[in-house]
């Protein structure tokens, strides 16, 4: 299927079969499926295409990878396998809003405006923020939120790894291999990872533990020098030297650019779909960890991506 293209902007397109709101897992997974139905197929992403699969360390749990390979690795596969069908992948792009009009929808970016005739939403998930004093004034400066990208920079150094999640886990292990010494912070009474082994790696690591404690302030000078804290259960304060902060306590949905949109989502703003990630917009569908599926793995963002993409094709051939 094609369809007549009437606006142009430095050699860009602007007017597309479907248009694709992220360029994770999900998002590049339908972009592969878009080209290989033939439908004039657009990603845009506003960082680098891979999305939070790009920050992981090894991926033990995708199939075909027997030996796990490494998230950065991984999402560029998902990459040039899906510019090599024939999607047209743009970073750098922040939707800001999409918008019906009559029968297709309008896409504005921080750059441009593209029309579609159907949309897929696969924008994900970003990193909750603590909130606390000198979070904001030492972000890269000792404040991460990427334990893979940064974690290099604090070989042989102390860190503090704050959360209690299946990503701290994560990223505490990944940090005992590289840093002098890690601490983990946690709210809660232990660390919860998704999986059993994750757990048991984590028992056996040596790195230490410190619950029911939660980070009021970070400090430092031109670079972080330490944390202090608070204990939840009798409200004594104390401080840690550290090097580094890697804050992993979880994620919130990337929807805030739907707000002007009449689409469903559940009280925690992830978008709500069937099982044909259709949105109550006909037109719009949604794939990946942005949906209000419990599931949020890998496999499932693929799954979601590629099955979205197909009801695309045939909504737009009137089949949908």
């Amino acid at each position: 299927m094609t369809i007549v293209h009437i606006l142009h902007t430095n050699g860009i397109t602007m007017d597309w079969d479907l248009i694709v709101v992220g360029g994770g897992p999900a998002g590049l997974s339908a972009g592969l499926y878009g080209v290989r139905a033939e439908l004039e197929t657009l990603v845009l992403e506003s960082r680098q295409p891979g999305g939070q699969i790009a920050t992981a360390g090894i991926v033990e749990n995708y199939p075909g990878f027997p030996e796990g390979i490494m998230g950065i690795k991984l999402a560029e596969n998902f990459r040039l396998q899906a510019e090599k069908a024939g999607a047209q992948i743009l970073p750098m792009q922040e939707v800001e809003s999409v918008e019906i009009e009559r029968n297709r929808f309008l896409v504005r970016s921080n750059s441009n405006s593209y029309f579609a005739r159907a949309v897929i939403i696969a924008t994900g998930l970003r990193h909750r923020k603590l909130g606390v004093q000198g979070e904001k004034e030492f972000t890269g400066r000792g404040v991460s939120y990427c334990f893979t990208c940064d974690g290099p920079f604090f070989r042989d150094k102390n860190v503090v790894v704050v959360g209690s999640g299946t990503s701290a886990v994560e990223a505490a292990l990944y940090l005992g291999k590289l840093a002098k010494n890690v601490k983990m912070i946690m709210k809660a009474k232990n660390y919860a990872p998704r999986e059993k082994i994750q757990y048991s790696r984590m028992k056996n690591s040596g790195i230490e533990t410190i619950p029911l404690t939660e980070v009021i302030e970070i400090y430092g000078d031109e670079l972080v020098r330490g944390i202090k804290i608070r204990n939840l259960k009798n409200g004594e304060l104390g401080e840690i030297e550290t090097d580094g902060v890697f804050v992993e306590i979880g994620k919130t949905p990337n929807t805030d650019f739907l707000k002007n949109l009449p689409i469903k989502m559940d009280s925690a703003g992830y978008v709500i779909t069937n099982d044909r990630q259709e949105t109550n917009i006909p037109g719009i569908f949604a794939a990946g960890d942005v949906t209000s599926a419990s599931v949020k793995q890998l496999g499932v963002a693929v799954a979601q991506g590629t099955v979205a993409a197909l009801q695309a094709y045939a909504y737009l051939n009137g089949r949908g």
